[in-house]
């Protein structure tokens, strides 16, 4: 009894530490952070930054929630733009990319709180597939190949693997072959084909970061690299131009930080590329940031790929000349299950992603 009563009141002191130290954490930095997430761990709290945006499992598996949306907006977009490819004979392929979780009652049953991720995917999708625009559900994928979202996500990070990167630009590629009329040599994208390197316990993810190291702990890191020749122009529209080999689109000095410090998701980089190797092929790729890690293996069986976050366009950019003027034969527009409903806050960061015109 004795021994419990120390327990309670130990627990009891952790709690009060901590809130207290969330409470400071504006004047004190990283240091009360580390000290709750310690406390957090050893207490098996899983929700205390929900009003952050992340939930955390058992196992250290950090997710986030979302809110339901109509898709109203997006299916509207999506639906004149697709009119407009068509009017140039531009090809137009929707790529759903899934969260770090593929069921919605997982959100509830860990945490009691309702997410509404792949609902708002499955309406969407739903959606223009009546309409008759194509499309993949990489969940489909997953679901065939038994791979689960912890196969293909970081625990401390909203993005995905370098491995599930390489996974998704197979998928893409195949059906650019089947569909499309592409002939890409999907045996250039076999993991076969890349050397392997691999980090253990070594870098925070975005979502980390906002709980610490102590709390969560610290994540691996898979870098892969082609182990045939390559030859890339990078940003060929620039006067920045540059010639190389794959090797570019990796910049290795973020492996230099260990624990908080830049993302190491960042470290493969999004470039437009003419690929000297390849004659045939020009897409146009809409993307996020889980593109960092799905444009450079794509790029490597396509003559040029073209990302572009329409986030991060200026005010005046106008897509549908940009698309004119580039003569691209295909569209992908390769979006996160999250994307969908961004448009109904103005505040959230994606609020663009489906503004077309």
């Amino acid at each position: 009894m004795k021994n419990n009563k120390i327990k309670l009141t130990f627990a009891a002191l952790l709690l009060l530490f901590f809130i207290t130290g969330k409470l400071v954490i504006g004047h004190y930095g990283h240091v009360f952070l580390d000290v709750n997430g310690g406390f957090l761990s050893i207490l098996q709290v899983n929700s205390y930054y929900g009003d952050r945006g992340v939930f955390i499992t058992d196992d250290k598996y950090i997710v986030s929630p979302a809110n339901e949306t109509s898709t109203d907006y997006e299916y509207n977009e999506l639906i004149s733009f697709n009119e407009f490819l068509k009017e140039n004979n531009v090809g137009l392929l929707y790529v759903n990319k899934p969260t770090k979780y593929n069921d919605d009652t997982f959100f509830y049953d860990n945490f009691g709180y309702d997410s509404y991720c792949n609902r708002n995917a499955d309406k969407f999708l739903k959606r223009i597939n009546d309409a008759g625009i194509d499309y993949i559900d990489l969940r489909d994928n997953m679901r065939l190949e038994n791979i689960s979202c912890e196969d293909l996500f970081y625990r401390t990070d909203h993005h995905w693997t370098v491995k599930a990167g390489l996974w998704a630009s197979n998928k893409i590629a195949d059906k650019l072959n089947a569909d499309y009329g592409y002939s890409i040599d999907t045996s250039l994208l076999d993991i076969e084909n890349f050397s392997v390197n691999e980090w253990e316990n070594c870098w925070l993810g975005e979502q980390g970061a906002l709980l610490s190291e102590s709390y969560v702990g610290l994540d691996d890191y898979t870098e892969l690299k082609p182990n045939y020749d390559t030859s890339f122009i990078f940003e060929p529209d620039t006067k920045k131009s540059k010639t190389d080999t794959f090797d570019y689109f990796i910049n290795e000095d973020v492996y230099q930080s260990t624990g908080r410090g830049p993302s190491w998701h960042y470290s493969y980089r999004r470039y437009g590329t003419v690929n000297n190797k390849i004659e045939s092929g020009n897409i146009l790729l809409l993307c996020d940031s889980y593109d960092n890690v799905v444009a450079p293996f794509l790029a490597l069986g396509v003559h040029r790929v073209e990302p572009i976050v329409l986030r991060d366009c200026e005010e005046d950019f106008d897509l549908k000349k940009y698309i004119l003027e580039n003569d691209f034969d295909t569209v992908v527009i390769s979006y996160a299950e999250f994307m969908i409903g961004a448009h109904d806050d103005e505040s959230n960061a994606n609020y663009k992603m489906f503004t077309f015109e």
